[in-house]
């Protein structure tokens, strides 16, 4: 028994002392680029999984396959909307949802009679240009190809002041259900919407359960009557309640379909939509990502004077540092 222990303690010695090395390694490389060492770890993290990403299409194709199931199909036909709408971010969920129901849409709408409408709400002051242009090409394709009508909206209020900076400035961030962000600059376009085309409506989007705690108590089923706290109704059809794909799993899908790759390139590039630039669901990892690409520490400043408390000063400090291609 001696001896398996003795082995043992050499092993498990030797491994600590290479963690210890690479650390101490690490640790030196990080001090001459001026970060903290757990900086440059979670930036290395993130180099690799970036890599990994940009490398999807080299991996093998995955089975995927997609069915309507019958019944949302009879259910669909009872209904009969006059308004189809897809709530499009340009996200890789709302793009999925897009891509896996349109030839259905266009067929069924060709038979009944309804019209089909693309989405987008853009928020004032956050929801980077690059976004817009992506879910732009989108939309317009599908407008030439299928017949699907683009529709863009913003709210700006009625004196044209109502941006996000002035909102995070009063309220600061939220996360929730009721957040600030999302009932200002979202849940209102909606309800306008809502109340302006003709009923009964069908709104598609890339929601699912597992995307959060509250949409996994939000979502029950693929297909939902939902009465809003304005009153006003419709149809949700979440096609990707059955899905189970992972992120980078849709990003493959995506990209083998050339009127989705700005989105891909997005995520590719970006790591995100970039729907919403300052958002406080983002990681920090993720937001690095972003840093890398385009210099954020401008989000710093706004945070450091308009951002009430220590813990968002902290969450965007990480801006401040040195990014890594740069070295």
């Amino acid at each position: 028994m001696g001896k398996y222990v003795t082995k043992y303690v050499k092993e498990h010695y030797r491994e600590v002392k290479v963690k210890r090395e690479v650390y101490e390694r690490l640790s030196e490389i990080a001090g001459l680029l001026g970060v903290s060492s757990s900086t440059l770890i979670e930036l290395l993290v993130d180099v690799v999984s970036e890599s990994v990403s940009r490398d999807m299409g080299a991996t093998p194709a995955i089975d995927f396959k997609f069915n309507i199931s019958e019944e949302v199909r009879e259910k669909l036909y009872k209904i009969k909307p006059r308004t189809v709408t897809y709530m499009f971010s340009a996200g890789k969920d709302s793009s999925l949802a897009l891509l896996l129901t349109r030839d259905f849409i266009r067929d069924f709408c060709r038979e009944t009679g309804c019209r089909v409408y693309i989405l987008h709400v853009i928020i004032p002051g956050n929801t980077h240009p690059l976004n817009t242009f992506a879910a732009s090409a989108v939309m317009e394709w599908h407008r030439k190809h299928y017949d699907f009508e683009p529709v863009y909206r913003c709210w700006v209020g009625k004196d044209y002041s109502e941006v996000f900076q002035k909102y995070a400035s009063k309220y600061g961030l939220q996360i929730g259900p009721g957040r600030w962000c999302f009932v200002m600059f979202k849940g209102r376009v909606f309800r306008d919407f809502e109340k302006t085309y003709p009923r009964p409506q069908l709104h598609i989007d890339g929601m699912s359960p597992s995307d959060s705690k509250h949409r996994g108590f939000m979502v029950s089923s693929e297909l939902q009557f939902i009465t809003t706290q304005d009153n006003t109704q419709y149809w949700a059809w979440h096609p990707l309640f059955n899905v189970n794909l992972d992120g980078d799993a849709k990003l493959q899908v995506l990209s083998r379909y050339e009127e989705f790759r700005p989105v891909v390139e997005l995520y590719r590039e970006f790591g995100d939509s970039l729907n919403c630039v300052l958002c406080p669901y983002k990681s920090t990892g993720k937001m690095l990502v972003h840093h890398r690409v385009e210099d954020l520490k401008t989000l710093y400043y706004f945070a450091k004077v308009c951002l009430k408390g220590m813990q968002w000063k902290k969450y965007f400090s990480r801006l401040m540092q040195r990014k890594l291609r740069e070295t």
